[in-house]
């Protein structure tokens, strides 16, 4: 992201200079902190600012759900009664029974 911001903003932006201004600016926006010391000049400069900006919230946002999803999920194995599993398990460890562990993307 660095590399775009300083190869599409150096000679129109005064801010950018030189490769360590874009990789700032491209840190501040995307911690979404954004100092505003320097801003991209344009139409595709804010497209840049906000596409950075979305990134930021992105991965602070997967970043939460990372931390807050359980590690465990509770599904009870049908031949033993063990019910605490992995997300992703497909047999169950202390038996080897196959599991359907319902995900986000079964319909």
């Amino acid at each position: 992201m660095s590399g775009l911001v300083f190869a599409t903003q150096h000679r129109t932006s005064p801010d950018i200079g030189n490769y360590a201004d874009a990789l700032y600016f491209t840190v501040t926006a995307l911690t979404t902190t954004g100092f505003g010391d320097i801003t991209l000049q344009g139409t595709w400069g804010r497209m840049i600012s906000i596409a950075i900006m979305i990134c930021g919230v992105t991965l602070f946002l997967r970043l939460a759900q990372v931390l807050f999803r359980p590690l465990k999920v509770r599904e009870p194995c049908q031949t033993c009664g063990l019910v605490l599993h992995d997300a992703d398990a497909v047999h169950c460890k202390h038996c080897g029974t196959n599991i359907h562990i319902e995900t986000e993307g079964e319909i």
